[in-house]
C-alpha cells in the first residue's frame, strides 16, 4: 500500500470524498486523529433525548458512534455512507454495537436514503456537505426522513479558508451562508442558523491547520 505521505493533494481529496481499500482506511483515520476533538463537541451539541433515533450522514471510520451514544440512554444510531470500505470498517470497530441492535450502518448515498418517513429524531453530517453535487436532494431526503420537530445539523467547508484542492473536478462544491440557509428552507427546515466556527483541522500533507466552517443547525 502507498503511504498517504506520497498522495498528490488531488489524490487526498478524492479519498476524503470516496475512501476506498487500505489508503482510504489511512486517510480517514488521520483525519479523524486531528478532527475528533472538534466532532466530540459538535456531537455534544445535539440535545439528544433518552430512546432518540440519530441518523449520521457520512460516519467515515465509525469512530464517533460511541461517543454519540454516550448522548442519552437508549439511543439508536444508524449510519449512512456512500463507501463500502466504510461501511465494513464501521461495521468491524462496532461489532459489539451492532449485535446488541443499537448501531447499523447502511450504504447509500444522502440524495436517496434508503429509510422509511419520519423515522429519526436527529440528522447529523460533519465534513460531508461539501461533496453534495445536488444539496436540494439530500435536505429533502433528510427532511423526509426526520419527524417533525426534529433536528438536522451540519458541519461543512467554509469557502474562505477551504484548501485548494476543494473544487468541483475533486467533487467538492462549497457554498455561502446565504446558499445554505436558502437551500435548508427550500426543503423545508425552519429556524435555520448558520454560523461561523473556527477549528482545527488537517491538510492534504497531514498537518493541522486553522480553518473555518459552518455549521447548519434547523429544525423539520
Amino acid at each position: 500500500m502507498d503511504s498517504i505521505e506520497s498522495l498528490t493533494p488531488d489524490e487526498w481529496a478524492r479519498q476524503l470524498g470516496n475512501p476506498k481499500g487500505e489508503i482510504g482506511l489511512a486517510v480517514v483515520e488521520k483525519v479523524y486523529e486531528s478532527n475528533s476533538k472538534s466532532s466530540v463537541q459538535a456531537v455534544a451539541t445535539l440535545g439528544l433525548h433518552p430512546n432518540d433515533h440519530v441518523l449520521e450522514v457520512g460516519f467515515g471510520n465509525g469512530r464517533m458512534v460511541p461517543e454519540v451514544l454516550k448522548q442519552a440512554e437508549g439511543l439508536r444510531y444508524a449510519g449512512l455512507d456512500l463507501s463500502p470500505t466504510m461501511v465494513a470498517e464501521a461495521e468491524r470497530f462496532n461489532g459489539a454495537l451492532v449485535t446488541a441492535g443499537q448501531a447499523s450502518f447502511y450504504l447509500g448515498s444522502a440524495e436517496h436514503m434508503p429509510f422509511p418517513d419520519r423515522l429519526f429524531n436527529c440528522i447529523f453530517s460533519i465534513g460531508v456537505a461539501h461533496f453534495w453535487s445536488t444539496p436540494s436532494l439530500a435536505l429533502s431526503e433528510s427532511f423526509r426522513v426526520l419527524r417533525p420537530g426534529g433536528l438536522s445539523m451540519i458541519g461543512c467547508l467554509h469557502p474562505r479558508t477551504a484548501p485548494p484542492f476543494a473544487r468541483p473536478d475533486n467533487g467538492f462544491y462549497l457554498r455561502d451562508a446565504a446558499e445554505w440557509e436558502a437551500l435548508h428552507r427550500a426543503a423545508g427546515f425552519v429556524h435555520v442558523q448558520v454560523e461561523e466556527v473556527k477549528t482545527q483541522q488537517i491538510n492534504a500533507a497531514g498537518t493541522p491547520v486553522e480553518r473555518y466552517i459552518f455549521k447548519i443547525v434547523a429544525h423539520s
